[in-house]
């Protein structure tokens, strides 16, 4: 016998997950009987997955991160738990909005109309987006999360006959206007989560950006470098590197348009980089035509069968400087 809800440890939650993915028909037979106590529904059952979700998703984004290209980034602590925070109160109103729009459409539909029912079938049937949720721990295989979340449009249609009494016949216009409200609420949910993200810096830290003309700052780039032989790089580090190549070169180009010498530009190229890697090779050069050129230098810096190749650019009218535009450029046993 499956038991209402209580808690996050109670038998019944785990019961009542499991039965829904796996045995959807009985299982909302048996819903559609109990009680409908609205405050057990988010507290019992809703809450503890939203949360168990976002600390997944938290875990996934700030701990273990998004690789690609030999480039591991996590967005700033501090903005993980913001986003985590906001992901579970829009969770809840999510769900509760739906509930109250299903319930309002009812009699569109020739269904029954059910506050209770219709909390049970929004919390209920989105068993299978908040436990998709968790996949974002790991985050290469976060995608499947949102191909899980899918299966709650199927519980859905299980339901809708079952709790709110929906006839045959308008069961799709019913099941369509549901699905219609779920998008627009997903989309909401996303800007608010973009927002709190944008608002707390945490785009820039999932965005590396290297030798930006923006100050430097701790927060504005955040990960590491993943080094083909082991070891890693502090992106942050780098970051400032690269803005003082920028503001050194521009000093000395001063408000003029003219490009820089190039082996003036050789002068900005550190000895070493952050990491271990020291320069092993140094060149310059310059060209241009029709009013327009550049100069650059460039050096090459090893650590064992691992290089990295440093440019600093001077454009002159073209745009002023560019620096470190190969930094991440990262290759093993280059010649």
């Amino acid at each position: 016998m499956t038991t209402e809800p209580t808690n996050a440890g109670a038998p019944g939650l785990v019961d009542r997950a499991k039965n829904i993915l796996l045995q959807p028909r009985a299982e909302w037979d048996r819903i559609a009987g109990e009680p409908a106590e609205v405050g057990k529904l988010y507290t019992g059952y809703v809450l503890p997955l939203l949360v168990l979700s976002a600390v997944a998703g938290f875990i996934g984004s700030t701990l273990i991160g998004h690789s690609g290209f030999g480039v591991t980034v996590r967005i700033p602590m501090t903005t993980g738990i913001v986003v985590a925070i906001v992901q579970v109160l829009a969770g809840l109103i999510g769900i509760f909005v739906m509930a109250l729009v299903t319930n309002a459409l009812a009699p569109n539909f020739g269904s029954v109309q059910d506050q209770g029912q219709a909390h049970k079938l929004a919390v209920y049937g989105a068993t299978a987006a908040f436990l998709g949720g968790v996949l974002a721990i790991f985050p290469p295989i976060a995608i499947l999360g949102m191909v899980a979340g899918i299966y709650t449009l199927v519980l859905i249609w299980i339901g809708l006959p079952r709790l709110m009494k929906t006839p045959e016949d308008k069961r799709v216009g019913y099941f369509a206007t549901i699905l219609v409200v779920c998008i627009v609420l997903g989309f909401v949910i996303n800007m608010v989560l973009g927002s709190v993200m944008l608002m707390s810096g945490g785009l820039n830290g999932m965005m590396p950006r290297i030798g930006s003309n923006a100050p430097a700052s701790s927060a504005s780039v955040q990960g590491e470098l993943t080094l083909p032989n082991g070891g890693s790089i502090d992106l942050s580090e780098l970051e400032k590197m690269g803005q003082a190549l920028s503001n050194g070169a521009a000093g000395a180009a001063g408000t003029t348009a003219a490009i820089m010498d190039p082996t003036q530009l050789q002068g900005f190229l550190p000895q070493s980089l952050p990491g271990g890697f020291a320069q092993t090779s140094l060149s310059s050069g310059s060209g241009g035509a029709m009013g327009m050129g550049a100069s650059q230098a460039e050096a090459v810096y090893q650590r064992g069968d691992s290089n990295m190749t440093v440019t600093v650019v001077s454009m002159g009218a073209m745009g002023g400087l560019a620096s470190m535009a190969g930094a991440m450029g990262v290759q093993e046993s280059r010649q």
